[in-house]
């Protein structure tokens, strides 16, 4: 018999590369960014044509919860599972498998991030049922999602797909961490690589076995989890288990070994993904005018090309500047090249560093 399809969202992240309009209190997943609602609202909206929200689960962390249940007003309160600190995806994926192996033992678990854009969701939502049905068939495999790259982006994980299972889903030859810019570009004129979009499929039984088997010391804390999922006595357990998990992706953890076995699939699909992971992707989502700008706010632009401008009160002028991008809040402005964008982190960890904690 088979079992209904469950989904997680992870949205306990920082959103650090897109400081200063993201923050620590308030990070991107929480914020209207590509659109009217919010990421975690849309989505949350985006699968609900086909995961109800009684089967939608959203683990945040503790400072996160109240905002994220206030905008999530049509999940019930043990929808929202929170981790006493953050562990990575590993145990996030443990937790999350656990509850719902509990509920349904032959479910299967969708995994999705909290904030990526689809310009085309139905497709998304198509690659989604090829993929249930296909671990309906074959329960012991792992699956993801591979984003055909348009360009040589090296801020992407990417999979090296096998031979052809059935049509668009393919074996999983292994997962390459981010390239440089050169191996980036092989990858794509091989046509034999796409961008790891890191949502990922597998029967609750699955991943419990896999985790069992290749993270024993992260199940084994998940083990000691007591009483039933949501109950006063599971959740004091989790708070004196979760801080001592050990910190680990489940790319790591389990996607590449397994990948490497064999037992990985990949389903390949082109929805208009966007990670939005920086300011570049969202300028690379918005209309730009004749010169190639955009702007939210007032710009004005003198012999200037390419200029990304976000602004809520002050006018933004740029003069013999090309590929800039300018960010102005309340409290902070953030200047930057295009090309740079994934370095905005680094400009949080120097704030932590000089103990400047109020604009983080």
């Amino acid at each position: 018999m088979s079992g209904s399809i469950y989904a997680v969202i992870m949205a306990g992240g920082k959103g650090t590369r897109f400081w200063p309009l993201s923050r620590e209190s308030k990070p991107k997943q929480l914020l209207s960014i590509a659109g009217e609602k919010t990421m975690i609202q849309e989505t949350v909206e985006r699968l609900e044509p086909i995961i109800p929200p009684e089967r939608i689960i959203v683990i945040t962390g503790a400072a996160l919860a109240g905002e994220t249940r206030r905008q999530l007003p049509q999940l019930s309160h043990d929808s929202i599972v929170v981790e006493p600190v953050g562990r990575n995806t590993a145990p996030c994926v443990a937790l999350a498998a656990s509850i719902i192996h509990h509920r349904d033992p032959s479910a299967t678990m969708a995994l999705f991030p909290s904030d990526h854009v689809f310009e085309q969701p139905d497709k998304l939502l198509d690659t989604i049922k090829t993929i249930t049905d296909h671990l309906e068939r074959y329960p012991d495999k792992l699956a993801t999602i591979g984003i055909e790259p348009s360009y040589p982006e090296t801020g992407y994980g990417y999979i090296r797909r096998a031979g052809a299972i059935e049509e668009k889903i393919f074996k999983v030859e292994r997962f390459c961490e981010k390239p440089d810019k050169e191996k980036a570009t092989e990858y794509v004129d091989s046509g034999n690589y796409y961008w790891n979009s890191g949502m990922f499929f597998w029967k609750t039984e699955t991943i419990l076995h896999e985790l069992r088997d290749k993270a024993p010391e992260l199940m084994s804390g998940i083990s000691k989890l007591i009483d039933t999922p949501g109950s006063e006595e599971w959740s004091q357990s989790l708070y004196e288990i979760y801080p001592d998990l050990p910190s680990i992706s489940i790319d790591y953890a389990v996607m590449e070994k397994a990948g490497s076995e064999g037992n990985v699939v990949v389903a390949q699909c082109d929805p208009g993904w966007n990670d939005v992971g920086s300011w570049r992707s969202l300028y690379d989502l918005s209309p730009t005018d004749e010169h190639g700008s955009h702007h939210q706010g007032e710009l004005v632009t003198i012999d200037s090309k390419g200029v990304f401008s976000y602004s809520n009160k002050r006018l933004v002028a740029v003069v013999g500047v090309n590929d800039v991008m300018v960010i102005e809040t309340e409290d902070a402005i953030l200047v930057l090249n295009k090309e740079r964008d994934q370095d905005v982190r680094k400009v949080t960890e120097e704030l932590k560093k000089r103990g400047l904690d109020s604009f983080l």
